[in-house]
């Protein structure tokens, strides 16, 4: 926001100097720069055009008769804005516009004595095509330079942080500069009658809108508007347009309410304030259609919509030269549905940078009112009805500040009569009543006031964080006591990093293309306001990820990759840490050596044996020993090279060989073998638990490590081989024996091969020892009779004989 340093002074007490006031609102949290106003320009003057006829020999330039009151000036222009009795600004000769010294020029047979100046040709930051014209309260043949400010004035950029839209009026400036200072702010009291002879006819749909207020305005007549307020929109940046639209910009800037001037001839019915139909559209005022989406609120009439509430007017209802009654908004509108429109359509207004930081609605009637009172006394218009529907009023928060806290978040004692004079500057409302202060929230810092710290920072900022005193934090001597997950992590960590993998870090968003490819289903948790498409699901796995990682390898070469990551995937109810791998090729970059009939080679490959044995030796080191392999059924794995991992009848993990068809379509290696680790969840009902344990739960869990002595007297082996169904699963058999025979010590498989007629044969060696004695052949014999025994009732496998 720009606003020079003059019109600051209208509102409040000042005589420090710009660069004072520029540090004081850089030290209080507002970013300011500060600079001069243009250049003084000398021989500019202003004149009145007293004819205008086309030149006899060059066509499209216009021959024009000006006057400053004491000499008449001939120039010649290309402008078609103009018309007899304008008041406009003459570069005269001497001047230097831009670097070019005007001088009398011949255009065929007429001369031109000077130049007609659009705003471009000042040199101070604003473009158009078109002349200026200036009000017609303008005096003729005084110094333009002096009369715009030129070299004399400054001007305040400001920068605000999103909460403070308070600060982006003029009265805003002015209540932040008469705090910090210490000086009085003066208030802008209107004067306005509104008859009572015509209700607007206003209708709100949606509860998206706080207050709307709607004044009907008779005969206006549209002009320029006058010269001082065409001055403060120029040094604001702005470009003055004609009356009506220069005092809605004008109020805007001095109050921070936006309104909106329809011509209310064009309007057909009551007015609808509504939630947008899904791809209605709008022509609006910067000439560009927008299609919009239901979430968007507009404003209507009962055959067509007039404006994007809060972002942009509608073209169709536009104030122009022929305009004769107009409907004045003002209203307050949803921040969050203002800022989303304005985002998704690439709209930035004044009014839209407002409402999205939020607008003072108790100010709203009063702003409105110096707008009124502007058109009644410029452009002659007439107030005849007034509506105003407050849908949602404003209710005061009080929020209580202790001096105990300004002490200990601050680290000075700041008294509480000083804080409270000081939150009154503000015009926060506050008083003493006992040992703290009481405030009232006033409307215009709804948005940023909400707690007590909020006001210990304005305690502070006003105070001058910069004159605070240095102090130093107590800190604790109790050392930091590391959590058991952090630990328990890290420890995963270094184990993956020790076995020879490398950690990668990806992204937890991707594109549902990725999944369809694989043969994953596709997450449910999306991103609404993504960026890229590519990127607009919340993952539900690591594989996808790792696959990205290792396309984006290949497409350097790197065939041979061994990577890990510790990352989190989504759900509905919860999120999961998980820890995924991605092995293909080789994982020790070996060579072969020959010598006549001596072979040998140290180069290794990923088969799934090696995978599972990485897996298992990382869950028998965090303790979980009697981990199970099952049969898994994922599709893009191959199933006969993969397998669920089971501890305790609880799937914590799965790993297996990419399928064929998955790896065909991704283009990658069809050795690349993927896994997952189910590592920790936890519930997205902060009050709620997971009905499924994770690795970290079993990880707790586990038993404690106990040791026995070295068996005095000797074990007894047998090798047995059982017929079974091929579809057989031979993790059952070494379980059941097992848990069958208190004798058997450990239990081996070294055979599994089908012999045909939908039957196999697995072989097993089976240690027995009894620990007090040696067993002798006749007992261990009939162990082994007792065992076949019971595995044939309850497996159904038979001894091979």
């Amino acid at each position: 926001m720009r606003v020079s340093y003059n019109w600051i002074k209208e509102l409040v007490d000042i005589d420090e100097t710009p660069e004072k006031i520029e540090e004081k609102l850089n030290e209080t949290g507002l970013e300011t720069t500060v600079e001069k106003f243009g250049n003084y320009i000398p021989n500019l003057t202003t004149v009145k055009i007293i004819s205008i006829t086309p030149h006899p020999e060059k066509n499209n330039l216009l021959v024009c008769k000006a006057t400053d009151s004491e000499k008449e000036y001939q120039v010649i222009t290309t402008a078609k804005n103009i018309k007899e009795n304008d008041i406009v600004i003459l570069a005269k000769e001497g001047a230097k516009i831009k670097g070019k010294e005007i001088k009398p020029t011949n255009f065929g047979s007429i001369t031109s004595e000077g130049m007609f100046l659009s705003l471009t040709e000042l040199d101070i930051g604003i473009e158009t095509d078109e002349l200026f014209i200036l009000g017609e309260d303008t005096p003729i043949g005084v110094d333009a330079s002096k009369l715009l400010g030129l070299g004399e004035d400054y001007i305040f950029e400001i920068e605000i942080t999103p909460n403070r839209g308070d600060a982006l009026s003029v009265k805003g400036l002015a209540r932040e500069i008469a705090a910090v200072f210490g000086v009085k702010r003066k208030e802008i009291i209107p004067i306005v009658s509104i008859f009572k002879e015509k209700e607007p006819q206003i209708q709100i749909n949606t509860d998206k809108v706080y207050r709307y207020r709607g004044i009907i305005l008779e005969n206006v007549s549209i002009k320029p508007s006058p010269v001082d307020i065409q001055i403060k929109l120029i040094k604001s940046g702005q470009k003055p347009i004609n009356n009506i639209v220069d005092f809605t910009n004008y109020v805007l800037l001095l109050e921070g309410q936006p309104f909106h001037a329809f011509d209310l001839d064009k309007i057909k019915g009551k007015v609808i304030v509504r939630q947008a139909k899904e791809g209605e559209k709008i022509v609006a005022l910067d000439g560009n259609e927008y299609s919009l989406k239901e979430t968007d609120i507009v404003i209507a009439d009962e055959e067509k919509t007039i404006a994007i509430a809060g972002v942009i007017g509608g073209d169709n209802t536009k104030v122009d030269e022929n305009t004769k009654n107009i409907l004045l908004e003002a209203a307050n509108f949803d921040p969050i549905s203002v800022r989303k429109t304005a985002k998704r359509l690439a709209i930035n207004t004044d009014s839209s940078y407002r409402f999205e930081r939020g607008v003072d609605i108790e100010n709203l009637p009063k702003a409105q009112d110096i707008a009124v009172e502007l058109i009644e006394k410029y452009a002659n218009g007439k107030a005849v009805g007034e509506k105003d529907l407050y849908l949602k009023p404003y209710t005061s928060k009080v929020v209580r500040l202790r001096e105990k806290q300004i002490k200990r978040i601050l680290g000075i004692d700041i008294p509480l009569e000083e804080a409270v004079e000081i939150l009154n500057r503000l015009e926060i409302p506050s008083k003493i009543e006992g040992d703290e202060i009481i405030a009232e929230i006033p409307a215009f810092r709804a948005y940023d006031l909400e707690r007590e710290i909020d006001l210990i920072e304005e305690v502070g900022r006003v105070k001058g964080f910069n004159n605070l005193e240095e102090s130093y934090p107590s800190v604790s001597t109790k050392q930091f006591e590391t959590p058991e997950y952090y630990k328990f992590e890290e420890g995963t960590r270094q184990f993956f990093l020790s076995n020879g993998l490398n950690e990668v870090l990806t992204y937890s968003f991707s594109g549902e293309e990725e999944y369809e490819t694989v043969g994953i289903e596709k997450p449910t948790i999306e991103i609404i306001n993504y960026i890229l498409k590519s990127q607009r699901l919340m993952r539900n796995t690591l594989i996808v990820s790792l696959l990205n990682v290792q396309k984006e390898n290949l497409r350097y070469g790197n065939k041979d990759l061994s990577i890990f990551e510790i990352a989190t995937t989504f759900f509905d109810d919860r999120e999961e840490t998980r820890l995924g791998i991605l092995l293909s090729g080789k994982f020790i970059d070996g060579y072969n050596y020959t010598q006549e009939d001596k072979k040998f080679s140290t180069t290794k490959k990923w088969d799934f044996l090696k995978v599972k044995g990485l897996l298992t030796s990382y869950l028998t080191k965090i303790g979980l020993k009697d981990t199970k392999l099952n049969i898994e059924d994922k599709p893009f794995l191959n199933k006969y090279e993969s397998a669920k991992l089971i501890y305790q009848d609880i799937e914590i993990g799965y790993f297996g060989k990419i399928h064929p068809k998955a790896a065909e379509k991704l283009e990658i290696p069809d050795n690349t073998y993927v896994g997952e680790l189910y590592i920790k969840g936890i519930s997205r009902d902060l009050n709620g638990k997971l009905n499924k344990k994770f690795i970290f739960d079993l990880f707790k869990e586990k038993p404690t490590i106990t040791y026995q002595d070295i068996p005095k007297y000797p074990s007894v082996k047998r090798d047995l081989a059982f017929e079974a169904d091929e579809n057989f699963e031979v993790g059952k058999l070494l379980e059941e024996i097992e848990k069958t025979c208190k004798f058997v010590k450990k239990v081996k498989l070294f055979d599994v091969y089908y012999i045909g007629n939908g039957k196999k044969s697995i072989a097993v060696s089976i240690e027995f020892n009894a620990g007090d004695r040696s067993l002798t052949d006749e007992e261990v014999n009939k162990i082994v009779e007792d065992l076949v025994k019971d595995l044939s009732l309850k497996l159904k496998v038979n001894l091979r004989s």
